[in-house]
């Protein structure tokens, strides 16, 4: 089920899909955007792994199963499609964040998304709260040097889903401004990949 604004929103929602979409940012969830790049045209994993300098078959169990990769692999894969990953209490805190709200950004541009004043990082958050490594990994039920990978930004992606949960946060992702669906973004980049070939190389270079 897509939700697609806000002005009569559901009062049943789907678990696993969370999407928020106003006149200026629109919110996926990991699944839901994974299970969206498996029906684009032409097909994005081919075209990710050229661009973001992954191997093509991480790019495709990234999409297919997107909780059993590392996080810095959909940190490329983010990159590359411009959208910003965050962790947040609902969506509705990225689209219209307040003085308050609590924002956890990865990656070097996802500050980028609200006033960089407004987001911190897991690490920060944990501090904050005057929790150890330990004491975290207790409350998300994961290993302390999961925590320590994720805090890194090196971790698996489902040990990152838990400790969000831990901080009574969940893992979004928010698609640049000027897009209001995947499909949209992904039509429009793949129309400067025609336009624009040199920005989009055809072959990785070899290694030597």
């Amino acid at each position: 089920m897509s939700i697609a604004s806000f002005s009569n929103p559901p009062s049943d929602r789907d678990p696993d899909f969370v999407a928020r979409a106003s006149s200026s940012v629109t919110v996926l969830t990991l699944e839901e955007l994974a299970r969206r790049m498996q029906s684009l045209q032409p097909p994005a994993a081919y075209r990710l792994s050229l661009d973001s300098g992954l191997e093509y078959q991480n790019v495709r169990r990234a999409i297919e199963r997107p909780l059993t990769v590392r996080l810095d692999t959909w940190l490329k894969l983010s990159r590359s499609l411009r959208i910003r990953m965050v962790a947040a209490a609902c969506a509705e805190d990225v689209i219209w964040p307040g003085e308050q709200t609590l924002l956890v950004a990865f990656g070097t541009d996802a500050a980028a998304l609200v006033a960089p004043a407004s987001t911190t990082s897991l690490r920060s958050c944990r501090i904050q709260r005057g929790w150890s490594r330990r004491e975290l990994a207790r409350r998300a039920g994961v290993s302390v040097d999961a925590v320590g990978s994720v805090e890194n930004g090196r971790g698996l992606m489902c040990k990152l889903v838990r400790i969000c949960e831990a901080f009574g946060l969940q893992l979004l992702l928010a698609l640049p401004p000027w897009h209001a669906s995947l499909e949209a973004l992904w039509t429009e980049r793949a129309a400067r990949c025609l336009q624009h070939p040199a920005q989009y190389p055809a072959s990785r270079p070899t290694r030597r």
